[in-house]
């Protein structure tokens, strides 16, 4: 067979030198293009669906997908946690008297405390006061043993906070927990349609992590009247610039310079609980975290209790007195047999008799666990899922319209390193409930809610959204007409904060609703190359900014760019002089990570919103504890 004749082309010296630096050329040239853009975040197309959460003329947010590959490899096995002590007393409402239950079987008791008669065991109680919100005292203490007998024991009437120490023989403490007990609820007569306001929130959910961890909470709020929001972004770095907005109307600076003083707190502030109460509404304001809670982390609080209702004080001699850690980071508290979110439920579940009773305003925060581990929301689908079961069967929902919220995503950990992580941070997620007679009375300003589900939102929307609820004729037909009107007049002169019963102006961004750039997901992210030299000038502006803000506390170390880890170009404005870059870096020594956003504006640089930090940082700050402007920057 004949071999087939292989065809070689010679190439001239001078053609193949051409070639080469062609091929040189070209190469420089993607070099520099790579270095610059080309690393689009966006092209690993398994973090997002198709289309747009928001897709209006002033804001793009892509669609995540909640259940990306990235999200799902951080939801790693994680154990429940239980508290190790025994449930040996509860504190009940029984027939109008409060009395104090023993929860244990008498064998059960005798062989869980090693005793040889129940009566081994005594008691001592002291029933507590507030005073403010870092001060309780004692009004009046006793002893008392357990009985076969008697499982119940009488207590005083009304509202009450009472803390109890049991030993065994040998002066051994064998249970320590505080109890409280709320007052018996008022009757009297109720409009036909009064509707009733809850704010029932979970810390540092996304909203994708909700649609990741909570099924039976979102598949059970499918059948009811509900709006989800696609849209709603946060405007601050952890949970007090958030929620300030949502309280007040007002920014945190504008807040404290308006109100807040080191000698009486909060009190002198118009927070919306307020107006709730000028117009007729109980209110109620619990938050399961005393350290960390929104007014009192690094804060006075409030000297006069905020609301009629107010679990602080349970909470703060819970702290003071009988809790323990049941993680090893110390997260995650308990008190005896309950951990801080049980105490929290028990406290709206013994509310539920008010609630019924009357208009109500009603804000219940919880934070242990959640602000912490990722994958902790998962535990707490069953718990919300009850509650709202209860509150419907209850007929509370009937009369109520509640906001199911975050502040927030995950601001910690391998999850928040991810580039879906840093999307989702800003990403937290809302639903609003409501009974159905609602909309039928009010068509007009329902039909814009539903429509906002796809607008850019914040908490400054939620807050002009509470107070038009504490004044309902702004919601019938012609006022909403007039009010749409009014708004579209004002064109760019929109108010940063507008009702979700009045329609999103299609032109807002993020500058308009008050959003800094580096919170603001309307923009698309383009990565750059860390060796980019507009990532290293911004790098180094942050580091410099970090110890600017260190300059006054001798006793944090001045930091040093140790890695910039990620580099982001945000397609911002029209002008090619004009340029925002978004960086993630880490610091030495303590091995601080940080994300901040620099804007460009030809040879100058200025920092866009705050920096954060995306790391834990434990006892670094152990010197400037609790200045939380300062502890998260600072390495002791």
């Amino acid at each position: 067979m004949r071999k087939q004749k292989k065809n070689y082309t010679i190439i001239g010296k001078n053609k193949a030198r051409l070639i080469c630096l062609l091929a040189i050329v070209i190469c420089i040239l993607l070099y520099f293009k790579l270095n610059t853009v080309l690393f689009d975040a966006a092209c690993d197309r398994d973090h997002f669906m198709e289309g747009y959460f928001v897709n209006t003329s002033g804001c793009h947010v892509l669609a995540l997908n909640a259940f990306a590959k990235t999200a799902i490899e951080h939801l790693k096995p994680f154990q429940p946690m239980k508290c190790s002590k025994k449930k040996l007393l509860e504190a009940k409402t029984i027939n109008d008297e409060n009395v104090l239950v023993l929860s244990m079987t008498e064998k059960k008791i005798l062989k869980a405390f090693a005793v040889e008669r129940i009566s081994d065991i005594s008691c001592n109680f002291k029933m507590v006061k507030r005073i403010n919100d870092n001060v309780n005292k004692y009004t009046e203490s006793g002893t008392f043993r357990l009985s076969k007998q008697r499982r119940q024991i009488k207590l005083k009437s009304g509202s009450i906070i009472i803390r109890i120490e049991c030993f065994a023989p040998g002066n051994k403490s064998v249970y320590h927990d505080v109890h409280f007990l709320l007052p018996a609820p008022k009757a009297y007569p109720l409009p036909k349609a009064h509707l009733s306001v809850m704010i029932l929130g979970i810390d540092s959910i996304s909203h994708m992590q909700y649609l990741r961890t909570m099924p039976l909470l979102r598949s059970y709020i499918e059948g009811l009247p509900h709006i989800e929001f696609w849209g709603y972004n946060r405007i601050g770095r952890n949970t007090y610039p958030n929620l300030i907005p949502l309280f007040s109307g007002q920014n945190e600076t504008e807040l404290e310079q308006d109100c807040y003083s080191s000698k009486h707190g909060y009190d002198k502030c118009n927070f919306i609980w307020q107006k709730f109460k000028a117009v007729g509404y109980n209110t109620c304001y619990a938050e399961d975290n005393s350290v960390i809670g929104t007014f009192n982390y690094g804060k006075r609080g409030f000297k006069a209790a905020p609301t009629d209702y107010y679990l602080r004080p349970v909470m703060l001699e819970i702290d003071s007195h009988t809790r323990y850690s049941i993680d090893r980071d110390e997260y995650v508290h308990c008190s005896a047999s309950r951990k801080y979110a049980d105490v929290h439920h028990e406290f709206i579940y013994k509310m539920m008799p008010h609630l019924k009773s009357g208009p109500h305003f009603s804000v219940f925060w919880e934070t242990q666990g959640v602000h912490d581990y990722f994958q902790y929301p998962k535990f707490l689908d069953t718990n919300y899922l009850k509650l709202l079961k209860r509150l419907r069967s209850k007929h509370i929902l009937s009369n109520t319209l509640v906001f199911l919220m975050s502040d927030h995503g995950i601001r910690f950990g391998a999850f928040r390193a991810t580039y879906q992580g840093m999307l989702e941070e800003s990403q937290p997620f809302l639903t609003v409930i409501y009974p159905k007679w609602f909309e039928t009375l009010y068509p007009l300003a329902m039909a814009n809610l539903k429509e906002n589900a796809h607008s850019l939102v914040t908490t400054f929307d939620l807050h002009a959204t509470l107070k038009d609820l504490t004044n309902v004729e702004l919601l019938e037909n012609d006022q909403i007409e007039e009010r749409t009107l009014q708004l579209q007049e004002l064109g760019q002169n929109m108010p940063r904060g507008i009702s979700l019963f009045l329609p999103i102006p299609e032109s807002r961004d993020c500058q308009l609703a008050n959003i800094p750039a580096q919170f603001c997901l309307c923009h698309k992210l383009n990565q750059i190359a860390t060796t980019d030299l507009r990532s290293q000038r911004a790098a180094q502006f942050i580091v410099e900014n970090i110890n600017y803000l260190l300059r006054n506390f001798p006793l944090c170390q001045h930091l040093e760019l140790k890695e910039l880890q990620d580099a982001y170009l945000l397609e911002r404005s029209n002008d090619e002089e004009v340029f925002v870059v978004k960086v993630r870096l880490c610091t030495l020594p303590g091995g601080g990570s940080f994300e901040g956003t620099t804007t460009f504006a030809r040879d100058s640089l200025a920092l866009n919103g705050p920096i954060i930090r995306i790391n834990k940082y434990g006892n670094q700050s152990y010197c400037v504890q609790h200045n939380y402007q300062i502890e998260m920057y600072c390495y002791c």
